[in-house]
């Protein structure tokens, strides 16, 4: 059922509105005397707030189908379930929120075909209950969130690098296509804003030293989310942070010999944490595991051409591919390049396609100059940055995942978020050690 948008909706979505917007002037009208760069945090929530409502009208009037409906509407479901036996009550609540997919009516088949569909249901629901049962307002809900999580990724970087404040607003509010699918009733909004909590977490913990029994909540809380929803994102994201995180500790070490003893062990500590979560998350990953890539690679490229084909949606392809470690390692180049710089503007074939057109070519455009500006030394610039080092490995390695699987620019345009987000914010960091280079 595709939700109309109807009066009751309407009188919602102006009181959520107006209570949004009342609670981030207050929260911003004694922050924005002490630190101006509370000025980025209503124009940030508008764009969000914008970007939910366009994707919920754009989904019930033009596309009119995907996933958000599948959500929504099994979320309501989930509610008048919960509510026939116990109406409403918070115990109620946890024992379905608690619950495996064997737990629930046969009737309810249809939202339980994966651990990470039935959680993300469970969390709609919650947003239904604070939504009021609109389609509209719960898109504001997941729009909020999402904001919340860049948000404070936002404030990490800029407390790095203050002066390139304004660039990483663009980077993390002003990318349209970011904007339009990380804002609705989606996977990629709740993971989009754990990652930006992630990054916060991290920071705070490892380079600020502040807060760190939040910052460890931050980073668990986040990672619980990103996993039960993504959990492949978390097999990329971890190595990139302890990269970050290790480059990091041994730059406050100031004792040359100590950074020499430290290294070593970092590293092994590092590697070894990663095994540990690799093994672990890939045990309880189903589809996503290491043992059983090649299937799920086969079953996004049979499904994402099975839509292009059938609902005339844009698909592309990589060439032949051999489901092999080799074959996979040869389609890196075009991967990348799909990732970050396609579709051009002749394989444009609707909207969606049409912004993900205009911002590959103006990524393009944008890599190219910085190639120019650093005189093909783009690399050594990445290497004398940590964040922009961190940022780009993941960016990379995950674009190429992303490029691989997809073979459909529309599932594209969404599964890249974070690649695009990292890949924009390690080019401005390359950008400003390339003019500070050259000041010196």
């Amino acid at each position: 059922m595709i939700p109309q948008f109807e009066l009751y909706d309407a009188c919602l979505l102006i009181i959520y509105l107006f209570v949004i917007y009342l609670v981030a002037i207050l929260y911003t009208q004694k922050r924005q005397k002490e630190n101006s760069i509370y000025r980025y945090f209503i124009p940030g929530l508008s764009i969000k707030l914008a970007g939910g409502i366009i994707y919920a009208f754009y989904h019930v009037y033009i596309y009119k189908g995907g996933d958000t409906f599948v959500f929504y509407n099994a979320a309501s479901d989930l509610v008048s379930y919960v509510s026939i036996f116990e109406p409403y009550t918070f115990g109620a609540y946890w024992n379905v929120f608690d619950s495996s997919v064997h737990d629930f009516s046969p009737m309810y088949n249809y939202i339980l075909n994966g651990p990470d569909v039935l959680f993300m249901v469970k969390l709609t629901s919650f947003t239904y209950c604070l939504g009021a049962g609109s389609y509209y307002t719960v898109t504001l809900l997941f729009s909020v969130f999402s904001f919340l999580g860049l948000w404070y990724g936002f404030l990490t970087f800029s407390k790095l690098y203050p002066q390139l404040k304004y660039y990483f607003f663009l980077a993390a509010f002003c990318v349209p296509t970011m904007v339009l699918w990380s804002s609705g009733v989606l996977k990629d909004t709740i993971t989009i804003g754990a990652i930006g909590w992630l990054i916060y977490g991290f920071a705070n913990l490892f380079i600020f030293s502040v807060k760190p029994r939040l910052s460890l909540f931050h980073i668990v809380i986040s990672s619980v989310l990103i996993f039960m929803l993504k959990s492949y994102l978390i097999y990329l994201l971890y190595p990139a942070f302890f990269i970050w995180v290790q480059s990091n500790v041994k730059a406050k070490i100031s004792s040359r010999f100590l950074r020499n003893i430290l290294s070593p062990l970092l590293i092994v500590s590092m590697v070894g944490a990663l095994v540990f979560i690799l093994t672990s998350y890939s045990e309880n990953a189903g589809k996503y595991s290491l043992d059983n890539w090649q299937n799920t690679l086969r079953g996004f490229h049979s499904w994402h051409e099975h839509l292009a084909n059938t609902r005339d949606q844009s698909g592309y392809t990589l060439g032949e591919m051999e489901y092999t470690f080799l074959g996979v390692l040869s389609k890196i180049p075009a991967a990348i390049n799909v990732t970050f710089f396609r579709p051009y503007l002749w394989e444009v074939r609707n909207l969606p396609t049409l912004l993900g057109a205009f911002e590959g070519l103006i990524l393009f455009l944008m890599f190219c100059y910085i190639l120019v500006k650093t005189r093909l030394k783009i690399i050594s610039y990445i290497l004398k940055n940590k964040e922009a080092l961190f940022s780009m490995l993941f960016a990379l390695v995950f674009g190429v995942v992303v490029g691989i699987s997809s073979y459909n620019f529309g599932a594209l345009s969404r599964y890249k978020i974070p690649a695009q987000f990292f890949f924009i914010l390690s080019l401005i960091l390359v950008f400003f050690e390339s003019t500070k280079t050259k000041a010196n």
